[in-house]
């Protein structure tokens, strides 16, 4: 897990499953993971005000991390233009 979790230092869309708060935090970044710990920051949102949070925490107390690799619109017209532009800078 630390290999891994290094490997994710300041890359978007990750989330951590920690255990100790029995739950997902969403869009971290990872800032530091030595060979006990990780810290990470991340942002909550409430109807009044926004907060940024820095946590460290224990490696054995990250369940599960997962990342996101892409997100598609439903509309098929705007799949349809991200492809075709995808392509274009392939060529």
């Amino acid at each position: 897990m630390e290999d891994k979790l290094r490997e994710l230092i300041g890359q978007p869309n990750v989330w951590l499953y920690v255990t100790s708060s029995n739950g997902w935090f969403k869009n971290v970044e990872i800032l530091d993971v030595d060979s006990s710990t990780v810290t990470f920051r991340y942002e909550y949102e409430s109807a009044t005000e926004n907060r940024i949070w820095e946590k460290t925490t224990r490696l054995d107390n990250i369940a599960e991390v997962e990342v996101r690799l892409l997100t598609l619109p439903k509309n098929k017209q705007q799949t349809e233009n991200i492809k075709n532009r995808l392509s274009q800078l392939l060529e």
